[in-house]
């Protein structure tokens, strides 16, 4: 998938593990059930879409653009998530333990839960009560 344009495309059901989506150019993506672990999406972008079931835990997300982009029952942890853009994202539905959170700036914008943010400010190795 390296360097691919991927233009209107569903990945259903789809095992892409450790895949590598390096310089991937990428419109109208649509992600359900797939497991994205481990993957290397560096700079990719899935704007304004909503993922259903999606494992990108360990995979490497750093520069890429999820705005707008609403994430159920998905799984966000220990990716590298630096420089990535969540404006307007609803990550209520994602697992996001074990992010470094490095900047918190980076989730300017998200909608997250209660329950995330003590999670996140935990990793911070504050003591939320």
């Amino acid at each position: 998938m390296r360097r691919a344009s991927l233009t209107s495309t569903r990945f259903t059901g789809s095992k892409l593990t450790g895949a590598d989506f390096t310089e991937a150019r990428a419109m109208h993506v649509h992600f359900e059930e797939v497991l994205l672990g481990s993957a290397k999406l560096p700079g990719f972008s899935i704007r304004k879409e909503t993922l259903r079931r999606v494992d990108l835990s360990g995979a490497d997300v750093r520069k890429g653009d999820f705005r707008m982009t609403v994430f159920e029952d998905c799984s966000l942890r220990e990716a590298l998530v630096a420089g990535w853009r969540f404006e307007g994202s609803d990550l209520r539905g994602a697992d996001l333990g074990g992010l470094r959170l490095v900047d918190a700036g980076l989730f300017r914008g998200a909608t997250i839960s209660r329950e995330q943010a003590g999670q996140l400010l935990g990793e911070l190795g504050l003591n939320v009560r």
